[in-house]
Formats: C-alpha cells, structure tokens, sequence
C-alpha cells in the first residue's frame, strides 16, 4: 500500500534500476528524480494512482528503459519533453494519448529521432464512438505528427479516437516494421494502406466498428500491385469487426499474401464476402462466429489446420490439410475440406455426413464431441485409413453404435466412447472381424450401456493391449475374450456384479468402485501378473477367489471396502510367486496373519497404509518374508509397537519407512540387520524421540545404518 516513495532514494546516485510495477496506490514519484543520474531502467506498469511524473525526469540522462509512460495533461512533465530521453530503447508504451496538448506538443517530442526504439505502443483511453467527433482533427495531426524512426519494429495503436490514420502509417520507408496492432479505433472507417510494408509479418486489428469495407486501400497504392501485396506477411487476424460485411480481394500480378501461413476471422456477424482466393502458403485457418461468411472456393494447398466455429460451411479445395475443427454448425451434409484429422463439436445431424462424405477420405483420426443425430445412419460410411475414433457426449449414441460395430474397420487402433447417454444398450461384437488392429478401447461415462461382449477365438493373435471401462453406472455383465498382454482397468461400474473371462491370457486387472462385483473361481485369469482391488466392498478374503491358483502373480494391491475383513491374508490366499503386496484403507484390519504370509518367500515389497485399528500382535508376523527388501508403514494411527513385527529378522530389508503413526513408541529390542541401508521416521513423536541421535533408547539399534531420516531431520 505505499503511495509515496521517500525523497532520500534520490540520494543512491548509482541506482540504475527502479521497478515500481503493480503499485496501484502510487500517488507520485520523488520531486528529484534528476539526482537518480545513473538509473538506465524505470518502470512503473500498473501504478493506476500516479498523478503526474516529476518534471525533472527529463534530466536522467543515462535512462535508456522506460516501458511505460502515461501523459498527464499541462501539468508535470509534458508529452513534448521526450525529446530530451534521446537513447530510450526497446519498448515503450505511451497511456493516455488523449492528454497530449496539441500538435506542438507532439510535434517537439521527436519520436522520429529515438532510433534505438523497437516497439512503441499508443493508447488512447476507452471512449464510445462519437465522442471525440469535434476533435478528431486535430486528434488526426496530433497522431500524423508522432511519425516513428523508421527502425521501429513492432507498433501497436489502441483506442484511436480519429477519424483517419496517419500518411506515415503504411509508408515504404517503414522497412523494418514486423508486426503491426490496430484496436478499438471505431471512428476510423478505412484501414491504412499496409500492403507494400516489405517485411511486415504480423497483422492484428480488431474492434474496429467502422470498418464496412476492406479492399485496395488496404492493399496500398494499385500501381504497386504489379507487385506481391503483403509480400513477408505470415499472420493475419481479425477480431470483433461488427460492422464489417464486404472483403474485396485486390491482389497483385503475383497474387495477395503469397506467404501467409494463418489466417484468422471471429466475430465478424455482417462479413459476407469472399476471402483471398489464392494462398499457397496457408497452414491454419480459423473462422469464429462469422454466421453469413460463404467461401465458394478457397485453394488454399499448404493448409495443415483448419478450424470452423459456428459457421455455415461451403465449400474448399485445400488437397493436403492435415487438422480441421468444426464446431457449432448446423446441418453439417458435407466436408468443406478433405482432411487428414477431423473434429466435429457441437454439430446436429451429423449421421449425414458419416454416411456418404467421409468414407472416400484419406482421413487418420476422427473425434465428434457434443454433437447429435436426428436419425439413425443407414450407414456408417467411415475410411478404411482411419486410426483413431473418438465419440464423445452424443445425446443418443444408441443410434451410432450398433451400427459403427457392424462395420469393418481394418486398421483402427484407437477407439474411445465417452459420456453420453442412451435407453438400453448391449454391446457384443467379435474383435477380429471389427477391429483387427485395435489396440486401445475406452467406454468412459457412457450412461444406458448394460452389457459389454468382446469374442475371439482362443489362440487367435489380436493386438489389443489395453481395455479400459469407468463410470458406465447401468453395466452389469461384461464378458471379456481370450486375448494376450492385455491391461484391463474396470472403474465406478456401481451395478457390475459379474466379470466373466474366457481362457484370458490377460496379465494386469484393475478393478475400482465397484460395490456389487462379486469373484468367482474362474472369474480371474490364470496367467494374470497384476490385479487391483479397490473399493469393492463384496470383495473380501474369506471368499474362495483361489489366488493360488495364479503361479505368474507378482503385484496385488487391495485398497479400501472389505469392511468385514480383521485378518488378512488368510491361510494359502496369495501365491509364493508374489513379490509386491499392497494393502491399505482396510477399516477394521487389526492384525497380518503370519500363516497366510509365511508362504510369500519371493516378496519383496510390502506396503501397508489407512488402516486405523492395525496392531502387530500375533508374533514375529514378518519374519518368514525372507526376501522382503522394502517395507513402508503409514497412517495406522492406533498402531503402538512393531517390536513384534520381527524386523531384526528381516536379512535382506534395504528400506523402512513408518509415518503417520501418531501412537507408536518402540522400533525393535534387537539391532535391526546390517542390510537395512535407509530408515526414514516422520510424524510418529513418540518414536522419533526414541531414535534421536546417540540419546534415543532405539539408537544403539539403528546407529549402524548409513542414512537415518528422523521428522525430516538426517543422521
């Protein structure tokens, strides 16, 4: 909240940078600036409240960066005294143009002769058009005397409340210019003569209500068009011109904008005229709430991105465009390119278009999000070069489906279904007749789907890896086929009660938040190396899942439901094969079973977490895992002592890690084994005092191993 700055920092006379950026309640600035006479660099961007600069600021005579300027009328330091800062350079940006005097005001502040500026913004502040009418005359002269060195690079206006631009605006001699700005100069009904600009590459102009037309004037002067208009220009925007309707494409001998590579219109209601017809050089073209915008015909055989939103398409000839995003269009029947990557949004009726226009494309990828079909498709017309499908949020998918797993699609690899919504829906189709090449599937949030049936025959090769099914709340069956290195992750299905496999060489199986799910003896399959359980509250150890059984399980990770479980593992559950066990949010877990966990002599990795009554106390449980190199306990918050854990027998633990364990008190009675090379403690207070360095109870257990961290602290 500082408002004033004391007079005595104009006693550091070898300050060379003052940043007063954002101090919004900046009132002023020190009355002796000019003893500052090293300061190179002064910026005060975002200090709404400063009244005035000092009048002495003109005498920094080192000051080379001033990136911000606001002219503050006849009192302090006047527009006109810029002259005297001769070496500022790189940017400035002048606020409040419309406080300058007068032409003579502007006129002595010789802009022309700052030849080391390379961007200069002028802002005028917000008005409504018509405002400054009687003085846009002399707002004219006033901008027409600021002409810049011709050095300059970027320029930006803002606000210009006249009612032409200057004569200097669009001159040849700007030879350097790169990139030019226009915004909100609403009295201004032509636009200034850009096009002979010789390495001009950016154009922006937006906001400019007056604007009814754009043609030669534009272009530059017509005995030039012997010549390439626009010949550097690579972007092109414009923005919110409401009042623009015609665009009239004068271009030269050699065509208009030979090297544009974007071209960009939104929110132009009123434009109905054609765009440039020839641009060999475009790569991305983007039209935005330009309602009555019909283009007949655009070569445009460069382009790799076209995006259409809320438009009425026609149509284009552009052979090699690679990305086309079209949304919030009506009666979409046809393509307005042929495109390499297609994406549909917020489009009605699009079962048009999958039935005749796509289908002769050379089309890789496909994704139509939030759109709707008033009928159901006699066909389902989609390329037989398509790799990835996307279906998102249709409001009656139930119309597409059946029919899209009817088709044949030969060299798909991706396949998402996500959201939507339909009455009753039962997928059931044979991979390899369909999707032959798919290797990744995913129904997301798809509402009204209640059976899922993929078929192969056993032996046969498919190249699917991965299935992932989450959040379909009205699926209750899913039968999955005999497939190889296949990931399958099944996720909030609420109503899923059964899970059927049928000779499945999957190897991992994630199942979450399925309440109602319920295993069978043959309802895993034999070769599986990982599964998942989480959240599954019908899922409890004391059902026969016969995990033996599995020889090739490794990983086993249970979180959460199993509320009745207070044992675990029982006797003969997991396999020896194991050699990562996960167990955690188990709320009524109190004790490991040492009989069911003297069988996992491959284990090496044990994680236990969340679960709030565990106690170790039923002997030395651990003892038996006689390869176990990591153990990690954390947020038991009733646990007391793992004295009875049998850690010291544990010979080839490398890793303990214990926290969140607010009760625990003591470690071990004996040395912990010479293998244990890292012990980290934290939020357990009780514990962490018994092990502090040399005066801890449990130090002489713990002293010998090479890297103790105790409540973040290391030993």
């Amino acid at each position: 909240m500082i408002e004033r700055l004391p007079e005595s920092i104009c006693c550091l006379c070898n300050l060379q940078t003052m940043m007063l950026s954002k101090c919004r309640c900046l009132l002023e600035l020190p009355s002796k600036m000019r003893k500052l006479i090293n300061l190179r660099y002064l910026d005060i961007s975002g200090s709404n409240s400063l009244k005035e600069m000092p009048n002495d600021i003109d005498q920094l005579k080192s000051l080379q960066k001033l990136p911000n300027f606001t002219v503050v009328g006849e009192s302090g330091f006047r527009f006109g005294e810029l002259w005297k800062l001769s070496d500022i350079r790189g940017k400035l940006e002048i606020s409040k143009m419309e406080n300058v005097v007068g032409v003579e005001d502007a006129l002595q502040a010789h802009m022309k002769d700052k030849k080391y500026l390379d961007e200069l913004s002028l802002n005028w502040s917000h008005y409504r058009i018509g405002d400054y009418v009687r003085q846009s005359g002399a707002t004219d002269d006033i901008l027409n005397r600021l002409t810049p060195h011709p050095n300059l690079k970027k320029l930006s206006i803002g606000g210009y409340p006249g009612l032409t631009f200057p004569d200097w605006l669009g001159d040849g001699s700007f030879s350097n210019l790169v990139s030019l700005q226009l915004s909100n100069c609403g009295n201004c009904s032509t636009l200034p003569p850009l096009g002979q600009l010789p390495c001009l590459e950016h154009i922006k102009i937006s906001e400019m209500s007056g604007v009814v037309r754009v043609g030669s004037e534009f272009y530059g002067n017509s005995s030039s068009l012997l010549h390439s208009s626009f010949p550097s220009l690579h972007t092109l925007s414009f923005e919110d011109m409401s009042n623009w309707e015609k665009w009239l494409c004068c271009g030269g001998r050699h065509g208009e904008f030979p090297r544009l590579q974007e071209l960009s219109i939104s929110d132009c209601p009123k434009l109905t005229g054609e765009l440039p017809m020839h641009l060999p050089s475009l790569k991305e073209l983007n039209l935005r709430n330009c309602p009555q915008l019909l283009v007949p015909t655009l070569n445009v055989p460069a382009a790799r991105a076209l995006q259409l939103k809320r438009q009425t398409c026609g149509f284009f000839i552009a052979s090699q465009t690679s990305e086309i995003e079209i949304s919030d269009v009506s009666q979409l029947k046809q393509l307005p390119v042929v495109p390499h990557s297609l994406y549909i949004r917020k489009c009605d009726s699009v079962e048009s278009l999958l039935e005749e226009e796509i289908l002769q494309t050379n089309m890789y990828r496909l994704k139509i999000c939030d759109s709707s079909f008033s009928r159901s498709p006699s066909k389902v017309g989609l390329p037989t070069t398509l790799r990835s499908l996307s279906i998102s949020d249709f409001s009656r998918v139930d119309l597409l489906l059946p029919e899209l797993f009817r088709c044949h699609h030969p060299v798909l690899e991706n396949l998402s279904i996500n959201g939507g919504t339909c009455d009753s829906l039962s997928l059931s189709f044979s991979i390899l007749d369909i999707f032959p090449r798919l290797t990744y599937f995913e129904i997301y949030g798809l509402k009204g789907l209640e059976e899922l049936c993929i078929s192969i025959s056993e032996g046969d090769p498919t190249s699917l890896s991965n299935l992932k099914i989450y959040g379909c709340p009205n699926l209750v069956y899913i039968q999955l086929p005999a497939l190889d290195l296949m990931c399958h992750e099944i996720c909030n299905c609420s109503n899923l009660k059964l899970l059927a496999h049928t000779h499945s060489s999957l190897q991992k199986l994630s199942l979450e938040d399925c309440p109602e799910l319920l295993l069978h003896r043959e309802g895993l399959p034999s070769n599986l190396r990982e599964l998942e359980i989480w959240t599954c509250n019908q899922l409890t150890p004391q059902l026969d899942w016969d995990l033996q059984r599995l020889t090739s399980l490794t990983h086993f990770r249970i979180y959460g439901g199993c509320e009745d479980v207070e044992l675990f593992p029982k006797e003969c559950l997991l396999p020896s094969s194991l050699t990562h066990l996960s167990i955690g949010n188990l709320p009524n877990l109190k004790s490991l079973d040492s009989r069911g966990l003297q069988q996992l002599t491959s284990l090496l990795q044990l994680h236990i977490g969340n679960c709030p009554e565990l106690q170790f106390s039923t002997g030395s449980v651990l003892q038996r895992l006689i390869s176990l190199k990591e153990l990690r306990i954390w947020s038991c918050r009733r646990l007391q002592s793992l004295t009875e854990a049998g850690l010291h027998h544990l010979t080839t633990l490398e890793t303990l890690r214990i926290s969140g364990c607010p009760k625990v008190q003591y470690l071990t009675k004996e040395r912990l084994p010479d293998s244990l090379s890292y012990l980290f403690v934290y939020d357990c207070p009780s514990l962490e005092q018994r092990c502090q360095f040399e005066k801890g109870q449990e130090w002489r257990y713990i002293s010998h191993i090479p890297k103790i961290l105790i409540n973040r602290v290391l030993f």
